[in-house]
């Protein structure tokens, strides 16, 4: 597939409108859903997650043995627990207050989704598609700027990581789902790293490196609108504050698109 510098701005202008559309309709139900569940997750110390991450390197989310009995999942016959440090609380009521203070820790079992069978869990809208080879092109064209892709089998949650100069992603992503979360990445290297015009709110930076995936995304076929208007709501993000990045988000998934086109001869102009 090839585009001219015509279509170019108008699959960018097409998609977001789109995307502002949807922001308006709010937070998608598989999004409600997914956070009531991450909410009966326990958001463990440093010390535990260390203590997780020495015993279960691949863990990715784990929960005790009744807690997960909750999620509708069983842990399998046989599995060894993960221990932790479960703090031993101690309450003090008054008149107007109640007080929770630590007074011991006692040792404690968790397990991670992987040790567990059951019910699956709500989970996030995923970028679907076929990227091709416009990967290879954009994996191009980011060391084309001078910047070094790496890739990790442990992020600490994240899926891609933009240091200023290297951009690190997870080493297990499908294709269509590298193909977004290297765009996002790419359009913090470009909007968000160095001197420039670094918005200061982080509600901003990841709205406007996420419209700018899910615009390229969107030019090269991938469905990424589920995930994108997810993404962007989980951060607060919605249709008005879109609209007051538009040009930046514009300019700079113009320029990503450009870069990867192959009938692209001369700089396609975002205005």
């Amino acid at each position: 597939m090839k585009m001219d510098g015509a279509e170019i701005r108008k699959v960018s202008e097409e998609a977001l409108e789109q995307l502002a559309a949807a922001l308006e309709q709010g937070k998608s139900e598989t999004l409600k859903r997914y956070l009531a569940v991450m909410a009966k997750f326990t958001h463990y110390s440093l010390g535990n997650q260390i203590l997780i991450a020495r015993q279960k390197p691949e863990a990715t989310r784990v929960a005790g043995y009744r807690a997960w009995q909750r999620l509708g999942r069983r842990v399998r016959r046989g599995e060894r627990g993960i221990r932790i440090l479960a703090p031993i609380v101690r309450r003090c009521k008054d008149e107007e207050d109640e007080e929770e203070t630590v007074v011991a820790f006692r040792g404690a079992c968790v397990f991670d989704i992987s040790q567990t069978d059951g019910e699956p869990l709500d989970s996030w809208a995923a970028v679907e598609g076929d990227p091709g080879e416009w990967i290879t092109r954009l994996r191009a064209y980011t060391a084309s700027l001078g910047i070094e892709l790496k890739y990790e089998h442990r992020l600490g949650g994240a899926i891609g990581v933009s240091q200023g100069g290297t951009i690190l992603l997870k080493a297990d992503l499908a294709l269509p789902e590298q193909f977004s979360a290297l765009v996002h990445e790419l359009a913090h290297e470009m909007l968000h790293q160095g001197d420039g015009d670094r918005p200061a709110s982080k509600v901003v930076r990841e709205l406007e490196a996420e419209a700018v995936a899910f615009v390229v995304s969107h030019a090269i076929g991938l469905d990424a609108m589920d995930s994108s208007r997810d993404y962007i709501h989980l951060y607060d993000g919605d249709k008005q504050t879109l609209l007051r990045s538009l040009e930046r988000i514009r300019r700079t998934a113009v320029t990503i698109i450009n870069g990867i086109n192959p009938s692209a001869t001369s700089e396609v102009r975002a205005a």
